[in-house]
């Protein structure tokens, strides 16, 4: 099978295992130029399942960056959007307004997302960030932002403090979010994040902790 089957095989399977023929049609225009570096096109997975189908979004992005064809970036973005889709499903929140946030955060903030996403089910292990065997919470997060071209140091509150200064109402899917001794990637809706939570868990999608909600710090670290 050449490049180019396999590639339109693995979009087609995330289309179907997440309905995104029922999705609304993405613009035809590609940017002028990538709004964020090619990530890797090879990175090892967590067990998840969707991590898998982020890793083919960001096999996507590394075509388009290449080609900067109007085609791979509607693929990129639909099956961008099958992944937001499935994940507020088990989050039990509205799919179409987590795939408004991802469509609005800009092209960086949703290559760095997709890259935590490919990290599904990896173990927690402190002061790790090794992509399919482990990752303390700010090694993901810094390996995820590597993924877009953005070196973070590998510390929470440095990380944070390094960052732009946002909003809940401004920050975008992938921005940082904080409380002090964590940090998580935002989804871009209410409360919800990715993240590598502590030992004896995988990194996993999630809210912020109630008690912690009105404390936390947002950041975007692409500045």
């Amino acid at each position: 099978m050449t490049l180019q089957r396999k590639m339109h095989a693995t979009f087609l399977a995330a289309a179907l295992a997440f309905g995104c023929a029922a999705l609304p049609a993405v613009a035809s225009a590609a940017p002028a130029a990538p709004a964020a570096p090619a990530a890797p096109a090879y990175i090892v997975t967590g067990n998840d399942g969707l991590a898998t189908y982020a890793n083919s979004a960001l096999d996507l992005w590394v075509s388009y960056v290449k080609t900067r064809s109007n085609r791979t970036l509607g693929q990129f973005n639909t099956v961008r959007d099958s992944i937001a889709a499935e994940a507020a499903r088990r989050l039990a929140i509205d799919p179409a307004t987590v795939q408004a946030a991802w469509r609005k955060a800009d092209y960086s903030h949703q290559v760095a997302l997709l890259a935590s996403f490919t990290q599904l089910g990896v173990p927690y292990r402190r002061n790790s960030s090794v992509p399919g065997q482990g990752f303390d919470c700010s090694g993901l997060t810094s390996w995820a932002w590597a993924q877009a071209g953005k070196s973070l140091f590998h510390q929470s509150r440095t990380q944070i403090n390094a960052a732009a200064t946002v909003t809940r109402e401004t920050a975008q899917a992938g921005d940082l979010v904080y409380y002090p001794g964590h940090v998580m990637m935002y989804l871009g809706v209410g409360s919800y994040i990715i993240h590598a939570p502590f030992t004896g868990r995988t990194v996993e999608l999630a809210s912020v902790a109630k008690n912690k909600v009105n404390s936390v710090r947002f950041g975007n670290p692409n500045v």
